[in-house]
């Protein structure tokens, strides 16, 4: 009775690796007879068990389908991009007005302000913006912004070309568009699900290299045509024509009264080294005083030419 349970779960485990491999074989056949022929090759045929499984397959393709070129246009013959900058620092009368003025000829220009803050308090406001402006407009900004200050501290302006990186890009872009081209043609022509996940994932690689291509060339572009104005707006320095916390009278007389307190022990202690050093420059100045009187005394006294005698008496 025993044995019964256990030829019975025998047979199933037969009956079940029977199935199992017939299934794998059935499998194994029907993938392996379609891949005889070549993915690319023109003569394979589309089947209509296809259709169903290729329609379930998600369009990478068709949905990044318009021309990448239509979004990050060609440059025209000539054409040169450049990325403009700036920067301005400047004094004025009213910072807060200041900053009204010149938000509103950025509106007019049709520009628009990327970031703004500002620091210290009252009178001492210090603003800085940053501006964001047709390249175009860029100059008559600076000066009209010049005019509104009353002194200018500091100017810069630099610019960057990258039309050679755009022109790059632009020939990326077309390789990268042909090759898309390609990969649909072999997408049409798949003729199995393995066929088309592996035409698929190689549309989706290409389609993310044409997204960040066109992204950086829309960027340069924005970049090119929208130009960085950084503004410092300080408040004129205002100076005082009496500083309290500078002049201090009391203060000035007690230093002047130390000095001279100073000044009198300074005479006072070389009069002493002079008396304590009497035995030495003593005697020097008496030696020297003696050989300048006999000096002069010699120069005093009259030299008295000598007498001649009288000639010889004639014979």
């Amino acid at each position: 009775m025993r044995r019964i349970p256990l030829i019975a779960l025998l047979m199933m485990l037969i009956l079940a690796a029977c199935g199992s491999a017939e299934s794998a074989e059935s499998y194994v056949v029907g993938m392996a007879a379609p891949m005889e022929a070549p993915v690319a090759e023109p003569a394979m045929g589309y089947s209509e068990e296809m259709s169903y499984e290729k329609g379930a397959m998600p369009d990478v393709a068709n949905s990044g389908g318009t021309s990448a070129s239509g979004v990050a246009s060609p440059l025209a013959p000539g054409e040169r991009l450049i990325v403009r900058d700036a920067s301005l620092t400047i004094e004025v009368d009213d910072v807060q007005k200041a900053d009204q003025e010149i938000r509103a000829l950025v509106d007019a220009t049709g520009g628009y302000v990327l970031s703004s803050s500002a620091s210290g308090s009252d009178t001492d406001t210090v603003i800085y913006v940053t501006l964001k402006i047709p390249s175009e407009k860029l100059d008559s900004v600076i000066t009209a912004v010049e005019r509104l200050s009353h002194k200018v501290i500091y100017r810069s302006m630099s610019g960057s070309d990258v039309t050679e990186e755009y022109v790059d890009l632009e020939a990326r872009l077309t390789s990268l568009e042909a090759a898309r081209d390609r990969l649909l043609a072999l997408l049409e022509k798949a003729a199995n699900v393995e066929e088309a996940v592996q035409v698929n994932a190689a549309l989706t690689d290409v389609q993310t290299q044409l997204e960040q291509i066109t992204g950086r060339m829309r960027y340069l572009r924005q970049s090119a045509a929208m130009s960085s104005l950084s503004l410092e707006l300080r408040p004129i320095p205002v100076t005082e024509v009496i500083d309290p916390d500078r002049w201090q009278p009391i203060e000035d007389a007690r230093l002047a009264l130390r000095g001279l307190i100073e000044f009198g022990q300074d005479i006072i202690s070389f009069v002493i080294g002079l008396a304590v050093w009497t035995p030495v420059w003593l005697p020097l100045v008496l030696l020297v005083r003696y050989v300048w009187r006999r000096r002069a005394a010699r120069k005093a006294t009259p030299v008295t030419p000598p007498t001649n005698p009288d000639p010889p008496a004639s014979a």
